[in-house]
């Protein structure tokens, strides 16, 4: 993990606190529905293989809806954060779910940086991103933390996005999903990983991405056991 994917998930962290603590106060408690709309028991009667293509299914949305954010800001190359193939520990979400713990839930996450000329930080920044969630009715706000803004915000249907620019003029693009239902979190990411490799471009344009493993992908990298 990176310098720079550490301090962004440190602040995302102390803004996941607040809004953890905002929906335990409006009274909105837990869901027993996964960011997908599925229950646990709906999922309960899915093979490995149906959650895999599920999983495919999630990441594709996932990269079109970090595709959308980006072109409001450049259509140019944006730096690859990490990669973003294999799901991550569940547990803990905007919206947690009743019985949800790091064994029977998943999430998914996507980062992308870039470098705009002149970049120095300015909330005017934000601007293109703030329009976007206006024009779609979804709701975001904006923090500063010492001498870096930060937006947070939703789309409709549950994904989180953020973005955060700083003096630097180093500027980073986050998509999260909510949490996901899995029978088994260790089997689904084994599966994916095993199939996927952990390769990822060092830059590329919005919507460009590898394509993610089927279930028929041979297996080039094994589970150790």
């Amino acid at each position: 993990m990176t310098a720079w994917t550490r301090t962004l998930r440190a602040i995302g962290a102390v803004l996941l606190t607040v809004g953890l603590t905002a929906g335990c106060t409006s009274g909105e408690g837990t869901v027993e529905h996964d960011a997908a709309g599925l229950t646990r028991q709906e999922v309960a009667a899915l093979s490995l293989q149906d959650e895999f293509d599920r999983y495919r299914e999630h990441y594709r949305t996932m990269q079109q809806v970090l595709a959308d954010a980006q072109r409001q800001l450049s259509d140019g190359e944006w730096h690859w954060n990490g990669g973003d193939d294999i799901p991550q520990i569940g547990g803990v979400g905007m919206r947690p779910l009743a019985g949800a713990d790091t064994h029977n839930t998943y999430a998914l996450e996507s980062s992308r940086s870039w470098d705009p000329e002149g970049a120095h930080g300015s909330r005017s920044d934000l601007e293109p991103l703030i329009d976007y969630f206006a024009a779609n009715g979804w709701r975001h706000h904006v923090e500063r933390i010492t001498d870096t803004y930060y937006l947070d915000g939703y789309t409709d249907d549950g994904w989180r996005i953020q973005y955060l620019v700083q003096p630097s003029g180093h500027y980073s693009l986050d998509v999260v999903s909510g949490l996901f239902w899995t029978n088994d979190a260790d089997a689904l990411s084994e599966a994916v990983g095993g199939r996927a490799g952990g390769r990822h471009p060092s830059s590329s344009r919005p919507g460009e991405y590898p394509e993610p493993p089927t279930w028929e992908s041979p297996i080039i990298s094994p589970p150790k056991i």
